[in-house]
């Protein structure tokens, strides 16, 4: 003999009837006296995420922001230039005027050369500048009288030598500094 309370094969204890009617197994069937099987309920869909939208969200700020400072540093480049070449303009020309006693606006022309006058004497023979046969070569063609030769010799010698002291004052014909090229004089 079975115990009443024992469950039948299905796992219900006969008589036990669940609040609604509904069972883990189904629905209770008084007339069969077991639980009727019944579809189980939809599964819950599962919550939207919210990761997504929040990472294309963070990526859209970083794109933007990324976009606005391409953009700010080509405007304040644009606009770094505009004031750095007025700088070099304002510096330019007080330099000119420290260097050439405030006569570099009619000094030097358009064409970069020379507009005014220049006192110019005598070349002075180039003597012992120092030991290369190439600089030896521009300082004498210097003094015969080829002005591209004293530029040339100013461009290729060594900075603070001997050769560049001769050629900045284009064989000894102007003082130190004069002009910006030797050919401005012919």
């Amino acid at each position: 003999m079975t115990h009443p309370y024992a469950p039948d094969a299905h796992g219900t204890v006969p008589g036990t009837v669940f609040v609604g009617g509904w069972t883990p197994w189904g629905t209770w069937d008084p007339a069969a006296g077991r639980p009727v099987a019944v579809p189980a309920p939809p599964a819950a869909a599962p919550a939207p995420s919210r990761v997504l939208p929040a990472a294309l969200l963070a990526g859209g700020v970083v794109l933007g922001l990324l976009l606005a400072a391409v953009v700010g540093a080509l405007v304040l480049r644009g606009a770094a230039d505009d004031v750095g070449r007025a700088a070099g303009e304002a510096m330019g020309a007080s330099m000119g005027d420290a260097f050439y006693g405030g006569v570099t606006e009619g000094y030097y022309g358009g064409s970069g050369g020379v507009v005014g006058p220049v006192e110019q004497s005598e070349p002075v023979p180039p003597g012992e500048l120092g030991p290369d046969p190439v600089l030896d070569g521009y300082a004498q063609g210097c003094f015969d009288g080829d002005l591209q030769s004293c530029d040339d010799l100013f461009v290729e010698s060594p900075p603070l030598s001997q050769y560049e002291e001769y050629a900045t004052t284009c064989g000894g014909r102007v003082k130190a500094w004069t002009v910006p090229y030797c050919t401005d004089l012919d």
